[in-house]
């Protein structure tokens, strides 16, 4: 990552807790506050991140602290946070992550050994996980090594 920003950006170590910053953000807010709130500056240690209302900004203050100890672990140099009611740019769209290109492999198609072991398990909740993460698996095993069935 460290080369491909050295080829957009040469020279601008500076900006790169910036843009580091503005990473944790799509990863670390819900969709509901990332429509309404947004990081727009860090100068000299302090995020400064944007709101569309008073009602926002106070709702986030609520979660300041939070806020702080989750970007400081991303981006050490960021020592506070102020949240202001402000402009921000439109977001842009979130990327959905990519559907798997098969299928996974149907509950009647395990092995007899795995259906086998998977019917002892007492838990329902916990078996269906299993049997969804097995078919899933096996799915995968068989794209992996050609297997079309």
């Amino acid at each position: 990552m460290s080369s491909i920003l050295d080829g957009l950006y040469p020279g601008a170590d500076d900006k790169r807790p910036l843009l580091r910053t503005f990473s944790w953000w799509d990863r670390a807010v819900s969709d509901r506050i990332a429509a309404k709130a947004r990081p727009v500056k860090l100068y000299r240690g302090t995020l400064i991140v944007h709101t569309c209302s008073a009602a926002w900004a106070q709702e986030l203050s609520f979660h300041e602290r939070d806020l702080l100890a989750s970007v400081r672990a991303h981006v050490p140099q960021v020592q506070r946070v102020r949240i202001r009611v402000g402009p921000f740019p439109a977001p842009l769209p979130r990327l959905e992550k990519p559907k798997p290109a098969y299928l996974p492999l149907p509950v009647a198609s395990l092995p007899a050994d795995v259906a086998r072991a998977l019917a002892h398990v007492a838990d329902d909740s916990l078996r269906d996980a299993l049997t969804r993460a097995a078919c899933t698996s096996l799915s995968n095993r068989r794209r992996d090594e050609g297997d079309d069935r």
